[in-house]
């Protein structure tokens, strides 16, 4: 991913400035230079006409967000006139203070804020408010700029959809253009054959790398056939090989009733692979998913997602178990030595093809979360964060039992009342605050429980 581009821009009144307010400045920039960004400074603006000039000035450098801070009271027609230069986010960020000598307001940092709140909001920009010390800056714009991040991930973003959804499931529906307009998501449309014969066609080097990977993803075998191995090898090798000539970053895949019949093994331990290899993929075509699962990697850095369904709750004990039938990442599991190849439960009645990769996944702190649009068309969030629990491989496939922090009723309610797909993404991570950024910046209707 591209290295943010910050520009900072010290506001203040130039008959407020003093030694202590330059300084305020100084450490603040030096402070916002400690994150993994290039930080684009000119001074303190004083006036409407360096605002301007420094806004056309951030502008050709680039500038992904601005950072506006209010080292004291401004010249109000500042904020405006950089505002309307700039489409970009802005992080207004204030600093607390105290009377200074003579019980001197010599700041007034948090009005200055709140006036530019207002006018950025009807001139309807993208903002974020944050208060902090300069020594604390960069860890208080953490959440904006993880928002950030994954608001530039997304526009940047190329989801191959492997066949189209599975038969009947609408909630794999999707308006291709609607993300595009509103997410910057491209979707290339690939049909299952080209996948069958790009797996047919692989160097020996494509093979043997895919047979590593294939090796490395679990601990032990159990009754697939070394010639099922060699299949998911090359079905391996061979999304591998597309997404590089699509320059695609995640799939979504019709992983039934086709794949099975035609190449000779379901898909579902491939899949995993791929989320585990850094190409986050979805089951049964479901684009969104797939989207939703990009969005949780880039909101909680090397976090792998995982696509599931929410299978069983447990209103007494506040737990729903979320599940797939063996598609999920190795490296989410709970114990590698419980790691297991095995023929799919479900393909041709059962423990007859493969592959899956069976094992429950790790504890530890997860948002539940997906995107997808209500019945007039229009995009939401479903955010339901909680906490993992050490869950033992109760049933085939990879189990998670999560605690969650919102009522477990009210989340069920919400679900079915309000009519969610019944596919969801998980991310060992809380990244409730930065969904709530996200979704707020990009007009997405955040429906939180917890």
């Amino acid at each position: 991913m591209k290295n943010l581009k910050l520009g900072y821009l010290a506001i203040s009144k130039a008959s407020w400035m003093t030694p202590k307010i330059e300084a305020i400045a100084a450490e603040t920039f030096a402070n916002l230079q400690t994150l993994d960004a290039e930080i684009i400074y000119h001074g303190v603006t004083t006036t409407e006409a360096e605002g301007i000039e420094r806004a056309e000035a951030m502008k050709a450098a680039g500038v992904d967000a601005v950072v506006m801070h209010f080292v004291t009271f401004p010249v109000g027609a500042i904020v405006p006139a950089v505002a309307q230069r700039l489409d970009v986010p802005f992080l207004l960020l204030a600093n607390p203070e105290k009377p200074g000598p003579g019980r001197m307001w010599e700041q007034n940092s948090f009005c200055g804020a709140n006036m530019a709140a207002h006018g950025m909001n009807r001139l309807r920009k993208k903002y974020s408010y944050t208060m902090a010390a300069p020594e604390n800056t960069a860890a208080a714009l953490r959440v904006p700029l993880a928002a950030l991040r994954a608001l530039i991930s997304l526009r940047g973003l190329r989801v191959g959809l492997a066949g189209g959804r599975v038969p009947g499931f609408y909630t794999s529906n999707f308006d291709e253009l609607q993300l595009r307009r509103e997410l910057g998501v491209t979707v290339e449309v690939l049909d299952l054959l080209e996948v069958v014969e790009t797996a047919r066609r692989l160097t020996a080097e494509e093979l043997a790398e895919a047979r590593r990977v294939v090796a490395a993803s679990a601990a032990g075998v159990n009754a697939v056939p070394e010639a099922e191995l060699e299949l998911a090898a090359q079905l391996y090798g061979a999304f591998r090989r597309i997404a590089e000539k699509y320059t695609l970053s995640s799939y979504a895949v019709r992983c039934w009733p086709e794949l099975s019949d035609f190449f000779g093994i379901a898909p579902c331990a491939v899949l995993g692979m791929l989320s585990n290899t850094g190409l986050p993929t979805s089951c049964e075509g479901d684009v969104t998913g797939a989207v939703t699962m990009k969005l949780l990697h880039a909101l909680a850095g090397r976090e792998i997602p995982f696509f599931v369904d929410l299978i069983s709750y447990d209103s007494a004990t506040n737990t729903g178990v979320v599940w797939h039938c063996g598609a999920a990442p190795t490296g989410l599991c709970r114990n590698y030595e419980e790691t297991e190849l095995r023929l799919h439960m479900r393909v041709d009645g059962g423990d007859k093809k493969g592959i899956t990769n069976d094992f429950s996944l790790k504890p530890g702190r997860v948002t539940v979360a997906k995107l997808d649009t209500d019945a007039d068309g229009g995009m939401r969030m479903l955010i339901a964060p909680g906490t993992a629990l050490d869950t033992e491989p109760f049933i085939r496939g990879n189990p998670l039992n999560i605690h969650f922090d919102g009522s477990v009723p009210l989340l069920i309610d919400t679900i079915m009342k309000r009519g969610f797909e019944h596919h969801y993404a998980v991310i060992h991570a809380d990244v409730k605050a930065e969904l709530l950024q996200f979704c707020e910046w990009t007009g997405i209707e955040p429906v939180v429980v917890g």
